[in-house]
């Protein structure tokens, strides 16, 4: 009985979840009124608060609409984790084609998702901030702008390391991404200010494992 209640209770917890991701995407969707390709950056003030999990989700959502094709771009050169959450054992990645290694279609890195596409590291180089701010990335922008409907960067902690405002001048906005009980006040703040200076727009902030502040309400993910 116990176990069968706990399998209840995980479905409905992984239904909400599901459902919250899709908010996001909605959410998203509405603030970027624009037409052709939109460029959605993620970070975070401190690392492990769950970015690129909420990144590859939202995602994973945005994917799900009809006609939409999606590209994610593993844009942390140091700690990179989104070819993780795939089946996917890519070859080549980011740092190969900023480095003149490859074509942009040695890079891309098909999912078992329909419309759901991946770029991932490819290897962590000695100087990651040159080459996201080399006019290679801006390039590689420009080719991604005439395949997909979105770009997702998945990028560094903003207030750890500097590798994420050249991306976010580039970006149509950026989402901040932190976690309930974890992130200060202090963090979020410095993050938002960092992000302004650099005159970048910020879409909104996902608060993540938010569930014990009122999931009967549905706001496991909350912010917009």
């Amino acid at each position: 009985m116990a176990k069968k209640l706990n399998e209840e209770r995980s479905r409905a917890l992984n239904f909400q979840v599901e459902e919250s991701y899709k908010k996001a995407r909605t959410n998203l969707v509405y603030s970027l009124i624009k037409k052709g390709c939109k460029k959605i950056l993620f970070t975070s003030p401190l690392k492990g608060e769950g970015k690129t999990t909420t990144t590859v989700n939202v995602s994973k959502a945005l994917a799900q609409q009809v006609n939409t094709k999606v590209v994610i771009v593993d844009c942390d050169l140091r700690r990179p984790s989104v070819h993780t959450h795939f089946d996917a054992t890519p070859k080549l990645g980011l740092a190969h084609f900023l480095n003149n290694e490859c074509s942009v279609e040695d890079i891309i890195t098909h999912t078992n998702l329909d419309n759901l596409d991946i770029i991932s590291f490819g290897v962590i180089p000695p100087n990651p901030s040159e080459l996201l701010s080399s006019t290679g990335m801006s390039e590689l922008i420009a080719e991604l702008e005439e395949m997909y409907d979105y770009i997702i960067f998945d990028t560094p902690p903003v207030n750890v390391v500097v590798d994420v405002l050249p991306i976010a001048k580039l970006a149509d906005g950026v989402v901040l991404v932190i976690t309930h009980n974890k992130s200060t006040t202090t963090e979020f703040n410095k993050a938002v200010s960092v992000l302004k200076r650099n005159e970048s727009k910020i879409l909104g902030v996902i608060v993540n494992k938010a569930s014990s502040v009122d999931t009967s309400k549905g706001s496991y993910y909350k912010g917009y």
